[in-house]
This record gives C-alpha cells, structure tokens and sequence, in this order.
C-alpha cells in the first residue's frame, strides 16, 4: 500500500496566554501502517509559531491519531521551503531534524504539492 492523504482538516492548539491558533495540517498514512502528520507554518501566519508550541502541536496531533503518530514541521517560506520532523526525548522535550524534501514526495506521493497550503487559516 502506498502512502495515503486521510486527513486536512486544520489543527488548532492552544498555548497559555494565547487565543486558539490554527494551522494547516495534513496526515497520511504510510505503507508501514504509521502515521504522519504535516503542520504548516506560513509566513503570514499568526500566533506563536510550531516550533514554539512543539509540545502543544504533538499533543493535539497524539489526541486525535495517537502518541505514534510521527509530526513534521513544513516551512513553504520564500527563503527555502522546508520540513523538519520532531520526536520527544526521554526527558519530555522535543528533538528536530531536517527531512530530505525529495525523499518526502517519493513515500507521500504527488499530493504533497497539490495539497500544499497557500494562504492562512483565518
């Protein structure tokens, strides 16, 4: 089985102080059976970035897909689009490395880019 697009909806988390935030949010599941998730960040995005609010994205991704869903960061940014994915440590941080883009589009399949986000969520 290939990889397939089972979800789009936006995510929305919380941080203390914050109004509700909303990004972009695509997950698939993969050939392996594991899950992925791709939160988006635009450039014109308000509230406090993905990065930030690591800890709250995961854990409204680990609410609705379970704590072995895998999460990455994508950046379209003008200076250089990219993903980085994020895992927790044993001590209850968070961990990120960069994803090879091409690698990326070869497991997700075309619908990386035709499902890509353009405009913030309102």
């Amino acid at each position: 089985m290939a990889a397939r697009l089972i979800d789009s909806a936006p995510l929305r988390y919380t941080v203390p102080g914050q109004a509700p935030i909303l990004r972009h949010c695509r997950t698939w599941t993969l050939a392996d059976g594991s899950t992925l998730s791709l939160v988006t960040e635009l450039p014109a995005d308000q509230g406090m970035s993905i990065t930030n609010a690591a800890e709250e994205v995961r854990a409204a991704l680990e609410a609705k897909w379970g704590v072995g869903c895998r999460v990455a960061e994508h950046y379209p940014w003008p200076e250089g689009e990219h993903y980085d994915e994020q895992a927790c440590t044993a001590t209850g941080g968070i961990n990120w490395w960069r994803l090879d883009t091409e690698e990326l589009r070869a497991e997700l399949g075309s619908v990386l880019d035709e499902t890509r986000p353009t405009q913030p969520l309102s």
